[in-house]
């Protein structure tokens, strides 16, 4: 058997090696400098496993993130501790396009820190740079522009390899591994090496700053959303305290003609006043409702109907205990615009039914039904009284209020039926489509 001339972890490295990295070799191996030089390529196999390793575990911490910091900080460290640096720097351009230090790694080393200061050796290297080749200076020697040496004796650098940075063709900066304690030979396979690593880290920079846009993209976003919910709110406010103002100002209407119709001695006069304060009053309380409301711009309107119809009874009824009220109501949301005709036209209705058709002692009912079906609104108000019996006919009836019903009822483009059997039902239908702004929600 013959003798092995590699231990069992050198033979383990290399079968980890492909094809293409085998180094042939002469076959006298029984000569001393054969072997010093197989020791010396065994060594250079073990430093590009332990690079290539290295090289997978900076791709990897590339990929854990997307914040730029994060991953030109996390390079730069492990490029300092790997290749035994003093200095290791990433620098980018700054808004006024310098090459300027950004993430630095150092050791204790003499000289000025690196960070945010602006080196002449990236404006002199610049145009070399920026066609991809890599600056190698393994000592800093009189024959380099004064400028360099000033920047090397002012940095502490004594040797130092610049590799650039290019995403599709493009300069975007740089990796710089810094020598301060001593001269340094730059081998190949560090160089090697350094490349590898600025091919994935200007992609990942790429990817980073893609991350940051959209991140300050969002943040600009969330800030005018934010903006937006304010300005909502303000016009909110404004809204509330306008329907909060109108009512106030309907409802001083209204005690206006209180006060004047003390002064009138009809009774005829003195029912027209009645009836005008009772309109405006239904008019304060479609915007009492709305400012009472979190949708400034929707009227609960059977809510409303509740509360506009136990106020005239108490305004109208002789004895509002004889009065029974009887309500079936939907769920409905009206807007302004739809909301103050329905509500002018159930004010009309419930007060004709009170000052008509209930006397004095005389029990009666009233009831209302609002309701959705298919694409129209069903709006009910019915009566048993026994005043209420005498045939109506809105076409001919001179009664202001029930001329004001059925003008209401046709700007609102609907039907009104009236029925009459000992009582007096009035069905009014408001059609409507998903698509019409009429404002009726369930």
């Amino acid at each position: 058997m013959s003798q092995s001339y590699f231990n069992p972890f050198s033979l383990s490295v290399l079968h980890r090696l492909p094809p293409s990295s085998y180094v042939p070799i002469s076959p006298s191996l029984n000569k001393t400098d054969n072997l010093a030089e197989l020791h010396q390529e065994l060594t250079q196999l073990r430093q590009q496993v332990s690079q290539q390793a290295l090289l997978n575990q900076i791709v990897q911490a590339m990929q854990d993130t997307l914040v730029l910091d994060d991953i030109l900080q996390r390079t730069v460290n492990q490029l300092h501790i790997a290749l035994e640096v003093n200095r290791c720097l990433i620098f980018r351009p700054d808004p006024d396009n310098q090459m300027v230090a950004h993430h630095v790694s150092e050791a204790t080393a003499e000289g000025q820190s690196l960070i945010g200061i602006y080196c002449d050796f990236y404006r002199y290297y610049r145009p070399i740079l920026s066609t991809g080749k890599p600056i190698v200076l393994s000592e800093i020697d009189q024959k380099l522009p004064p400028e360099i040496q000033t920047a090397a004796q002012i940095c502490g650098i004594r040797a130092i390899l610049i590799v650039p940075l290019l995403y599709q063709q493009s300069y975007i900066g740089g990796i710089s591994l810094i020598q301060c304690d001593a001269e340094r030979k730059w081998m190949r396979n560090e160089i090697a090496f350094v490349q590898a690593v600025t091919d994935h880290c200007a992609i990942a920079i790429h990817q980073g700053e893609l991350h940051q846009q959209l991140q300050i993209q969002l943040q600009e976003r969330q800030q005018a959303e934010e903006q937006i919910k304010i300005a909502l709110r303000e016009k909110e406010i404004l809204l509330q305290e306008i329907h909060h103002r109108v009512k106030n100002n309907l409802q001083i209407i209204s005690s206006l003609l209180d006060l004047q119709s003390m002064q009138i001695q009809d009774r005829d006069t003195l029912e027209l006043f009645r009836e005008s304060q009772n309109r405006i009053k239904a008019m304060a309380l479609i915007h009492q409702e709305l400012y009472q409301s979190e949708n400034l711009s929707r009227v609960n309107f059977s809510d409303y109907i509740e509360n506009l119809s136990h106020q005239l009874i108490a305004t109208y009824a002789f004895n509002p205990g004889d009065i029974i009220l009887q309500l079936n109501l939907d769920k409905v949301s009206l807007n302004l615009d739809t909301a103050i005709p329905c509500g002018l036209i159930i004010n009309e209705l419930i007060a004709n039914a009170l000052k008509h058709g209930c006397s004095i002692n005389t029990k009666a009912r009233i009831w209302l039904e609002l309701k959705l079906d298919n694409n129209q609104m069903i709006l009910v108000v019915g009566n048993d009284a026994i005043n209420s019996c005498q045939p109506l006919d809105l076409s001919t009836k001179k009664s202001l209020g029930l001329q004001l019903v059925k003008a209401l009822v046709e700007q609102l483009e609907g039907e009104i039926e009236i029925e009459q059997n000992c009582g007096t039902v009035f069905k009014i239908k408001i059609k409507f489509t998903p698509n019409e702004q009429l404002g009726i929600i369930v």
